[in-house]
């Protein structure tokens, strides 16, 4: 039975309500620090969190295992300093300054990338790179039980799953990271059975592509790099992903999607599969932009446009537009963004979607049966945004699976 809805006037007095006690309870988290002339500022401090539940299929073993979390849950063991988070359905990573990468999670293909296949790992630990190699950035999201990094020279990196190729290599079951056959990579994404990325500019993709996920004009899979056709001329600024779909979004803001669309995913008003790249009609420059869905059931992307508005389309079965509505759009609708607030980053997970505030603080709303959203699990949907006690500098969320790093 869905929940019943709550006049609006009421909602935004709750949403006010909320916020505003999420703040106090968290005025000790350090989002601030004050100097004068006789004092040194404190030594930035990140501290990293993770909810939801990790793997796809298998939340009661990840609940028995302890990786289920209803609420953001603190890390430790990581050493040095987090500058970026990122994750896949079943496993999250943190880059450090020094250009190492961290993981844990559920491990079922050796996805951690420590050597070893091991059922859920809760501590983090080490993804052994060779030695030289320093990482420069994460792909986010990453394909299906699959890492994926960006070394500083350009080179890009994977291991883990790969029964489809989607790493541009015909090894399946990698426990280390393996250099892939591309090179000059600045982007990269992946989700379900394909992936992305961004080299001397051209778009290239890899793995499955029974939805037109590959953008090539074809439903082939492939093994080796294959250029994504139909993109104008000029650069690439980010490459976003989800299951069996894919993105791009230009340096003058116009945003292209391709693959998968069932309900709305490719934002063109229509519920046709795209085998090449489509222009999502919007009413501004985008400046920010995110793909979720874990399956052929779900799927939204969400946008924050020049103006500063935020907009979706896809699937809105579990209030994941951000609507107030559990309706699908099968164009571009604004988001309920709550009055005084503006969201600053966006990232659509599963049937889930999060936005962090210029305040730093997050807001979600979406399905919530496994404790997604962060909210304690209070409700099994929420059609709109609503604020969770916790401070964050970035956000991400692949199929049920949630990853947060505050910097202080």
């Amino acid at each position: 039975m869905r929940d019943k809805q709550v006049a609006p006037a009421i909602v935004g007095l709750m949403l006010v309500a909320l916020f505003l006690a999420a703040c106090s309870r968290a005025a000790g988290t350090g989002t601030t620090s004050s100097t004068t002339s006789n004092t040194t500022a404190a030594p930035a401090r990140t501290t990293v969190y993770s909810w939801g539940v990790v793997g796809f299929g298998v939340p009661q073993a990840a609940k028995k295992a302890g990786l289920q979390f209803t609420a953001p849950k603190t890390m430790s063991g990581i050493t040095g300093t987090v500058i970026e988070i990122a994750t896949s359905n079943s496993d999250s990573y943190a880059l450090t300054s020094t250009g190492a990468v961290w993981a844990w999670g559920a491990d079922s293909q050796g996805e951690v990338g420590d050597g070893k296949q091991t059922d859920f790992v809760k501590a983090p630990v080490e993804v052994k790179f060779p030695a030289g190699v320093a990482i420069a950035s994460l792909p986010n999201p990453m394909p299906f039980n699959t890492g994926m990094a960006i070394d500083t020279h350009g080179n890009v990196w994977g291991w883990g799953y790969n029964r489809h190729d989607e790493l541009c290599v015909k090894t399946a079951g990698l426990l280390l990271p393996t250099k892939l056959p591309l090179s000059d990579v600045t982007l990269a994404t992946g989700a379900g059975a394909h992936a992305l990325f961004y080299s001397r500019g051209k778009v290239y993709a890899c793995g499955l592509n029974t939805d037109g996920e590959l953008g090539d004009g074809k439903t082939a899979s492939v093994s080796v790099p294959t250029v994504v056709v139909g993109l104008p001329k000029g650069p690439v600024t980010a490459l976003v992903s989800s299951w069996q779909g894919s993105g791009a979004l230009m340096a003058d803001g116009v945003y292209y999607d391709w693959g998968f669309d069932k309900t709305g995913q490719l934002g063109d008003g229509r519920t046709t599969n795209s085998l090449v790249p489509l222009q999502v009609p919007l009413p501004a420059p985008v400046a920010q932009v995110s793909q979720g869905g874990l399956s052929g059931a779900n799927g939204q992307t969400l946008a924050i446009l020049s103006s500063g508005s935020v907009w979706a389309w896809g699937n809105g079965e579990f209030g994941q537009l951000g609507t107030g509505t559990r309706k699908n759009a099968l164009s571009p609708v604004k988001v309920a963004v709550p009055a005084g607030f503006t969201f600053t980053e966006v990232n659509a997970g599963g049937a889930t979607s999060y936005a962090i505030d210029s305040t730093g603080h997050l807001w979600a709303w979406g399905q919530n049966n496994l404790g997604q959203v962060g909210n304690g699990g209070r409700r099994s949907k929420e059609p709109a945004p609503v604020p969770i006690d916790v401070a964050l500098t970035q956000v991400s969320s692949t199929a049920n699976n949630v990853a947060g790093f505050f910097k202080g």
